[in-house]
């Protein structure tokens, strides 16, 4: 680093206390790490970092008023790529008075390798998020229906698991002989699922799939003295997403998936014949916003 600026050793101190161990003692662990200090063009500390974990690298650029901020920054990111659990411990205990501002990244760059299916940041990405989404659906009810869910989600390094409910309505069922008697639908269904999640530290591209268990629920119409009804519906589905990090702690979530019916009720008016069977499969389009909780 620059004369005005803390020295390797020093960087590695911090390292160590933030692990709570010598690097010696660490020697399983392959990471690399490379850093380069200077001003830049508004009076500025601009470090170039470049960390290199097993294959995978990423290269990054920060800037700050305070070189000690930049030095603080690298010993961290340093210490979360060799084992992130060590650094939440070490760091618990303490509160600070008055926490440094954290240095603000002006320019990114990741280099992944071939052999690499997940970014060099996913090793210490851990999060929970909440997700709102609005969109379409395309069977279990008839017709295109809009739907609306909410998922909670807990992401690891390299996949995500999800717990989530979701309601579908719109859905109009009629007699081809008697249109004017048939039945509104609407679906209620809970989901539990896990995602894979390659791509980049901003871009990632969940690939999910899941059970999702409901009811689907029918009100009649048409007919004297009609009647409501309820029938167990379940499904397993499967499909691509993209996440896209924006501004502070908010993603842009899109998806796309394929409806693979497992149960299937029957709906029918009084003493008619069958009114209407979900299909075997269907699909569904969705898009939202999905906010990081922290940890």
């Amino acid at each position: 680093m620059a004369s005005a600026c803390p020295d390797a050793d020093s960087v590695k101190l911090s390292v160590e206390r933030l692990l709570g161990q010598k690097l010696a003692d660490l020697q399983s662990k392959n990471v690399r790490a490379h850093g380069e200090v200077r001003r830049n063009e508004v009076g500025n500390w601009e470090l170039h970092c470049l960390l290199s974990v097993g294959d995978r690298v990423e290269e990054e650029t920060f800037a700050a008023k305070k070189c000690q901020a930049l030095a603080d920054a690298m010993a961290l990111k340093i210490a979360l790529a060799i084992d992130p659990l060590a650094v939440v411990e070490s760091v618990e205990p303490a509160v600070p008075a008055s926490p440094p501002t954290p240095p603000v990244p002006s320019s990114t760059v990741t280099k992944e390798r071939p052999v690499a299916a997940t970014s060099a940041a996913a090793s210490s990405v851990r999060y929970i998020g909440l997700r709102a989404t609005g969109g379409a659906g395309f069977g279990p009810l008839p017709g295109v229906t809009a739907g609306a869910a909410l998922y909670s989600s807990i992401q690891l390094p390299a996949f995500r698991v999800e717990l989530g409910g979701q309601v579908y309505s719109g859905g109009v069922a009629r007699y081809a002989q008697l249109p004017n008697v048939g039945a509104h639908l609407q679906l209620f269904s809970g989901a539990a699922r896990a995602c894979l999640t390659p791509g980049t530290s901003r871009l990632t591209v969940p690939i999910c799939g899941g059970l999702e268990l409901g009811v689907i629920h029918g009100e009649g119409f048409g007919i004297p003295a009609a009647e409501t009804s309820g029938g167990a519906w379940g499904a397993a589905v499967i499909g691509p997403a993209l996440h896209l990090t924006l501004a502070g702690a908010f993603a842009l979530w899109v998806e796309g998936d394929a409806v693979l019916t497992l149960l299937r009720p029957e709906f029918h008016a009084r003493n008619l014949d069958s009114l209407y069977t979900p299909p075997e499969a269907g699909a569904r389009l969705s898009a939202g916003l999905e906010v990081d909780l922290g940890l």
